[in-house]
């Protein structure tokens, strides 16, 4: 039988306290909130249990790092210290690929199989556990174990613990990246060679030393070939001990003078001073070095029961002086590696000037971004929302560009650069005056008056000191009801100085205007957030609608969504509704807020205004 929750409202009461507590936690602290989310949750639900365990980066063994056990239960994590893999069984593969394990009686396992070992030894009757992840890789696993009787969670329960195993997730990268700032200075802790701001700084005195000397030097990007599938076959650990080997082996073969650097990941750099006082001689130097460095490297590496023949692909930038930067030189360097590549591996490539035929089409973009902002180049496509009888609440204020040589463009082309480039916000603030403007001549008509209008924010533009200043003063100018107004934040823009978030809503809240938390359940921290933000809206992300009927993962988040808005008084729409089926599906599931190409695909607004007139009347 599950565990009785008595009211959804102290359910998730205690998820969204917990995830507070981990958001709110210094990296100094997250033990202590590990350790007292693992209490609260094994309280109750009544586990004898509550654990976490971390594996190591190769995926090898894994530790119990924390633990809580009931009155009376004795404490295993003494004993559970550098496990074998081998020791979860099948649970490593369910675990790897993100997905729950939940063993309702143990008596239904083969005794002789390890899960079974593991379980029984420690008189464990139900199981759940659930995986620790980060950018699709498995950090460790968060479990509850019962002793005393048999247990079964519900698949809502499962979804929101998954959501407290991601909080932990972010609270161990977050504690792992600031142990790394303070330890971490100018080497790789894996090889022991300068890291990137050490090569950075030596490749700036290499070019001081050229000028100062008018000789040329080089810098070779080098890339392990197949290192991939090398970590695949064999493991990160063994993949581990290649880069060491090396790493090792460039450093033989360097003359007096010369750097070397892991880079990142599978890459090394290496900076050749001294070379000669001419281009060609210099290059004609490059290559002996070059052909040292992939005999040491291609030498057959030997390791326990594995023998590997390694190659590497070299990309080489000559420099004189202060022709270029050190990061302009490193970026011609990895594309020529990359020709290295194109050409069959294990082969040495020059940089080509027109290898930064992309690096100029990126100029050219900034440039008629730039020009499409003073221009006004930009146009608002407007998606349908409904409600459930299929008549219109509202839309969605989506950007196109009308180039003026491409024609129409969709925001996939250019957002992520904009972003990037900071153009993000003066595009944000066109989009939000043109869609107030918009609101206002709604409000003027009979059929649209009570039309609402999202908008999207980016975390960029959000984060400007003169935000909330600059939305007042586009309601201001264009007369737009701020209850109509409904802005999109993403779960990303809340996990950064969650203050500065919080007062800018409430103040903005205060005048009247909504807002929404798009792609809900993506992240790992929303929760955390629901109590102190006045957000109105919840948004299922498509990425859950589109497998709905298909994945029992996705369903059980959508309705675990769908009760955690209702139980919060917040309303939830669904995004991405692309077919009837997912449309009835969600209304089983009480959401009854829509948007998707089942209704209607983003149209120009006169477009739009005619699609509106076959819809159904609003209820008044």
């Amino acid at each position: 039988m599950p565990v009785p929750v008595n009211n959804n409202v102290a359910f998730f009461q205690l998820i969204a306290d917990i995830s507070t507590s981990f958001v709110l936690s210094p990296a100094t602290e997250v033990d202590t909130a590990v350790n007292d989310a693992l209490a609260r949750i094994g309280t109750f639900f009544d586990a004898d249990r509550s654990y976490v365990f971390q594996f190591n980066a190769a995926i090898s063994h894994a530790d119990n790092t924390h633990e809580w056990c009931a009155p009376g239960i004795i404490a295993q994590q003494a004993m559970l210290q550098q496990l074998s893999v081998t020791t979860f069984g099948g649970w490593m593969s369910a675990l790897q690929s993100g997905k729950a394990v939940q063993i309702n009686d143990i008596s239904q396992l083969d005794a002789n199989s390890a899960e079974y070992q593991l379980l029984a030894a420690q008189g464990i009757q139900s199981v759940l556990m659930l995986p620790l992840l980060a950018q699709n890789s498995l950090l460790g696993m968060f479990g509850l174990d019962i002793v005393h009787n048999k247990q079964r969670w519900t698949e809502e329960q499962v979804a929101a613990l998954s959501l407290i195993a991601g909080n932990i997730s972010g609270s161990f990268l977050r504690q792992r990246a600031e142990q790394q700032i303070t330890q971490l200075a100018f080497f790789d802790q894996l090889t022991q060679l300068p890291n990137r701001r050490l090569i950075l700084d030596r490749l700036q005195q290499a070019l001081a030393n050229s000028k100062r000397n008018n000789c040329f030097g080089a810098v070779l990007f080098i890339d392990l070939d197949n290192f991939k599938h090398f970590n695949d076959s064999h493991g990160f650990e063994q993949g581990d001990e290649l880069l060491k080997h090396v790493g090792s082996a460039i450093q033989n073969v360097l003359r007096e003078g010369d750097t070397v650097g892991r880079f990142a990941a599978d890459e090394f750099v290496l900076i050749l001073e001294q070379l000669a006082s001419s281009s060609l001689e210099a290059v004609d130097a490059v290559k002996v070095v070059a052909k040292k460095l992939m005999q040491a490297v291609t030498q057959q590496y030997q390791r326990q029961h594995i023998r590997y023949h390694n190659s590497v692909s070299i990309g080489v930038s000559i420099f004189t002086g202060y022709q270029q930067s050190p990061d302009m030189l490193i970026t011609q360097a990895d594309m020529a590696m990359y020709q290295a590549k194109a050409a069959g591996r294990n082969c040495i490539y020059f940089f080509d000037p027109t290898m930064q035929q992309k690096a100029s089409q990126r100029t050219e973009l900034d440039n008629e971004l730039r020009q499409a902002i003073n221009e006004q180049q930009f146009e608002l496509f407007y998606q349908l929302q409904v409600g459930r009888a299929g008549q219109a609440l509202g839309a969605e204020a989506l950007i196109r560009w009308r180039h003026p040589t491409r024609g129409l463009v969709g925001p996939d082309n250019f957002i992520g650069f904009a972003e990037e480039s900071g153009l993000i916000v003066a595009i944000g603030n066109w989009v939000l005056l043109s869609a107030c403007k918009q609101l206002r001549r709604w409000q003027q008509q009979g059929l649209t008056a009570d039309l609402s209008v999202a908008v999207n924010i980016s975390a960029s533009q959000f984060r400007q000191p003169d935000f909330v200043n600059t939305v007042q003063q586009i309601l201001q100018q264009t007369g737009a009801n701020p209850a109509k107004l409904k802005l999109e934040l993403t779960e990303s823009l809340l996990i950064t100085d969650i203050n500065d978030v919080v007062d800018k809503i409430q103040q903005l809240a205060a005048t009247g205007i909504g807002f929404a938390l798009d792609d809900f359940g993506t992240g790992y921290s929303s929760l955390a957030y629901l109590k102190r933000l006045p957000l109105t809206q919840l948004k299922i992300d498509r990425s859950f609608v589109r497998d709905i009927l298909t994945d029992s993962n996705d369903e059980a988040i959508a309705r675990m969504i769908v009760a955690l808005g209702n139980t919060l008084g917040l309303e939830v729409l669904a995004e991405g509704i692309e077919t009837p089926s997912q449309f009835v599906a969600l209304q089983q599931l009480g959401c009854y807020q829509y948007q998707g190409y089942l209704f209607g695909k983003p149209l120009p607004v006169a477009e739009f205004n005619a699609a509106l007139l076959s819809l159904p009347t609003p209820a008044s």
